[in-house]
């Protein structure tokens, strides 16, 4: 009975040192918790002492436990040489120890069962819990590191290249303030206004003859946006079964028309097409903003059908960074500041054909946007823009778009385009930490923040259905145009 009073005053003396500790409290914790339980059922412990002679291995336990709380409190700096890591692992294996010697003096099996699933369970929210934590504190160093680096490197950036950049912000802002009304020809709408207003021909006419120079005013865009439900491995899967499709073409000499059938039937008889079939089937928790989007991911793949707005969102994202930082301010609504560079990807294949060696960063700053030069400036060359806008990409403080990235008609070309893009956000739209988009998913989510790090980011536009047949590669976040709610325009 002696002995068993010892433990009893060893388990207080344990719990009483364990509150005060300062080091692994979490951990510490744990064992402070199976201890109380104990503690609680003394009395049927005693019993289980005394009859399965096993004072000795409990002592034991108690006596490493209360070293290890001991030194804790005495050194928290040291710890006896053990690193905190360390000190961890001792404290969750004599954690275990415990509920294995509770479990082996307890009477029934489901009651057995039961502490050990309750003990792995808490060992593993704890070990979760401190793996988060251990990448919350690591974020913040990256973040702490580069944070005044993003205002230092933009300032240098903009004095190197003031003139330059200034003359292409201005550009952006002018190729970007309006649009013409897709669809919406002059003899429809001088239909409609003769129907409410009864005009004559003579203003029928010419209605219809300035229709035809005029343009909408290109101002914020309603978009509300879920994720697709097409995973990684759908969208690899439809992409080898694109490069199959492509190399039987060539072998068996196969027609376009006979080739573009072949493929939609694979494509669709396969059976992870159904999440992609299924595009209309989502709830309101799937409803994101484009704010946040692009705040919180650095890979975005924005899916939609025709004129449902991926295009006129982008120009007017482009405008609007533009504004902001000719305004010289840092950050918007959409996160810290960086200079936009739009490219169509129709334009970009048109010059491969031409050129096949260019890579998709040599044509940045010789791009133009439906023709046109994207300086206005008679004494800037392509070079000067060129170097600056690849200057602004070296540095990481660019957020690239690719607009139409199906708006390529033949497959073959439109495999090497999907090729070009993935070297092009392999090397230059790293993580600050060099993860790439193909690298683990895990390591993209934990250790990235576009809203609060450096880096350069990517958007890509694309219709869903020629998306799916040739889809990129790695970690994207894909997303899809929802359709339009007149409810959340009114709210916006």
């Amino acid at each position: 009975m002696t002995t068993v009073t010892l433990i009893s005053t060893t388990i207080d003396n344990i719990i009483r040192r364990g509150n005060e500790v300062k080091v692994c409290q979490e951990h510490v914790k744990l064992i402070i918790t199976a201890l109380t339980r104990l503690q609680h059922g003394f009395d049927d412990l005693v019993t289980s002492l005394d009859k399965n002679h096993s004072q000795e291995d409990l002592a034991q336990i108690l006596k490493a436990i209360d070293e290890v709380v001991i030194s804790c409190s005495e050194d928290e700096s040291c710890v006896n040489g053990m690193t905190y890591r360390d000190l961890k692992s001792v404290l969750l294996r004599l954690h275990f120890r415990l509920t294995q010697y509770e479990a082996n003096i307890t009477n029934g099996y489901e009651t057995r069962v039961q502490l050990f699933s309750d003990a792995c369970e808490k060992q593993q929210l704890l070990l979760q819990r401190s793996y988060d934590e251990m990448m919350r504190q690591r974020l913040e160093a990256i973040e702490q590191s580069t944070k005044t680096n993003i205002k230092e490197q933009l300032h240098l950036l903009h004095e190197k290249y003031l003139k330059t950049i200034e003359s292409y912000l201005h550009t952006c802002i002018e190729l970007h303030k309006s649009e013409i009304p897709a669809g919406l020809t002059g003899d429809i709408i001088a239909k409609v206004i003769h129907n409410f207003y009864q005009i004559s021909y003579k203003e029928r006419m010419t209605l219809e003859y300035e229709w035809q120079s005029y343009k909408l005013p290109l101002t914020r865009t309603f978009i509300q946006l879920k994720p697709d439900k097409s995973t990684s491995f759908e969208r690899n899967e439809l992409r080898r079964l694109l490069m199959e499709h492509e190399a039987n073409m060539l072998h068996n000499n196969c027609s376009t028309k006979e080739s573009s059938k072949g493929i939609w039937k694979q494509l669709l008889s396969a059976p992870y097409m159904m999440s992609m079939v299924e595009t209309d089937c989502h709830s309101e928790e799937d409803n994101l903003s484009m704010e946040n989007i692009i705040k919180s991911k650095r890979w975005i793949v924005i899916l939609g059908d025709p004129q449902c707005g991926k295009t006129s969102f982008v120009r007017w994202l482009v405008h609007h960074l533009a504004q902001t930082l000719l305004n010289g301010q840092h950050s918007t609504g959409y996160g810290p500041l960086r200079i936009p560079i739009l490219i169509r990807i129709s334009e970009f294949a048109e010059i491969l054909k031409e050129q096949p060696s260019l890579t998709l960063f040599d044509y940045i700053g010789i791009h133009k946007w439906m023709g046109k030069s994207i300086v206005d400036d008679s004494l800037l060359s392509s070079n000067n823009i060129s170097c600056a806008l690849q200057d602004y990409i070296k540095q990481g403080q660019a957020l690239i778009i690719l607009d139409g990235l199906d708006e390529i008609s033949l497959s073959d070309q439109r495999s090497k385009i999907i090729n070009v893009v993935e070297n092009f956000v392999q090397t230059y739209v790293p993580t600050p930490t060099d993860v790439s988009v193909f690298d683990n998913i895990y390591l993209n989510k934990l250790l990235d923040d576009p809203s609060r790090l450096e880096g350069n980011q990517l958007i890509v536009t694309s219709r869903i259905v020629g998306y799916h047949a040739a889809p990129l590669g790695g970690q994207f976040a894909h997303y899809t145009i929802q359709p339009m709610n007149m409810e959340k325009i009114r709210d916006g």
